[in-house]
């Protein structure tokens, strides 16, 4: 791979999706690293609905998600210069799927199904394709928005801290679920016997828990796509519990604040001390300094994307800020102050259609 420029995947919505769009399935992006500019837009890899993608930590794979009524799991080997070749795909048991992770161990896939809110776990197998699920965690309950609360609505998955609980963020019943994982997981298990009900925190009635993002310290961070809102969680590995200790808003745009805004992506600084947060309504990248405990976001700036609803948005390199607008079709890109961490237009952008996943090669 080239030194002169980064490549980045991006996943989008195509016509085989639901919901559908005009992405022809994981394209492949170019950043020069000096100027922020993008090049490129072709596709690496046909695909229905590739609405998340996850690398596997030997960083030789590549799986999507195939976000459709009937859910499926797409792997791909990884070639010269971000190439991809499909492996296979196999169903996830449920429908709709939004987000996975690919557990540290590299034996197993995770995966979040959203209209159900079931989570698949999917052994890998020799070759690296994804196999049928050997574990389906589901839910029950709901919340008191009618339209989108009406059952589970599974969207983030990832591993907890200390790498012995797999988190859900279940944006129906404004929960995060927690799950045991097996110390030493095999080909046929990931998830332990565990017992009693699922849940490491209730989040206020009508938050919508999204996405997640951990401390160093085991503070988390979520992002609220009804309530507008950042929530703080205290982690105790121990208990399997998490405690919330305060919510902030995640913008101060006065008409975003004032009506719908429903934030998507959160992401911390490499060195954890700026937690970025992406406004679908203020159309904005929010950033917040992260006190050193991981107990305290102080908002520090807000800087217009440059397009329309950011659906999702990579750090690359601690440097850039590249962001999918899922609603005006388009890659933009920030750079980030080395001093302050405040994003800061470049004025680099590709158009793309329906962008919603951005995951640097």
């Amino acid at each position: 791979m080239s030194a002169e420029r980064r490549a980045l995947w991006i996943g989008t919505y195509t016509p085989g999706s639901d919901p559908g769009g005009a992405g022809e399935g994981i394209h492949l992006v170019w950043l020069d690293p000096a100027t922020g500019a993008l090049t490129g837009g072709g596709v690496a890899a046909r695909t229905d609905g590739p609405s998340f993608l996850a690398r596997h930590p030997g960083g030789h794979l590549l799986y999507a998600v195939n976000e459709r009524a009937e859910g499926g799991l797409t792997g791909f080997a990884v070639g010269a210069d971000g190439a991809l070749r499909e492996l296979g795909t196999v169903p996830t048991g449920g429908s709709s799927p939004c987000h996975l992770a690919v557990h540290p161990a590299g034996r197993h896939v995770i995966v979040a199904n959203y209209a159900d809110g079931g989570v698949a776990v999917h052994p890998i197998a020799e070759n690296g394709a994804p196999r049928v699920a050997c574990a389906l965690l589901t839910h029950t309950g709901g919340g008191p928005d009618a339209a989108r609360q009406a059952g589970p609505h599974a969207h983030h998955v990832s591993v907890a801290p200390g790498g012995r609980h797999l988190f859900v963020c279940d944006l129906g019943t404004d929960e995060l679920r927690r799950h045991p994982l097996d110390a030493a997981p095999t080909d046929s298990r990931i998830v332990g016997p565990g017992g009693g009900t699922p849940v490491a925190a209730r989040l206020p009635a009508g938050t919508g828990p999204r996405h997640l993002a951990a401390h160093p310290t085991g503070h988390l961070y979520i992002s609220g796509e009804l309530d507008s809102r950042v929530h703080v969680l205290r982690w105790d590995g121990a208990a399997a519990t998490a405690v919330p200790l305060v919510a902030v808003p995640a913008t101060t745009t006065p008409d975003a604040a004032a009506g719908p805004n429903h934030p998507a992506e959160l992401a911390l600084s490499p060195d954890a001390t700026r937690l970025y947060v992406a406004n679908r309504g203020a159309d904005t990248i929010a950033a917040f300094e992260v006190g050193p405990d991981g107990a305290d976001l102080r908002p520090i700036a807000e800087v217009a994307t440059g397009g329309a609803r950011p659906r999702h948005f990579a750090l690359v390199d601690g440097a850039f800020l590249v962001v999918a607008n899922q609603g005006s079709g388009d890659l933009t890109v920030l750079r980030l102050d080395p001093a302050t961490g405040i994003p800061q237009a470049t004025g680099h952008r590709l158009e793309l259609p329906d962008p919603v996943c951005v995951l640097p090669v």
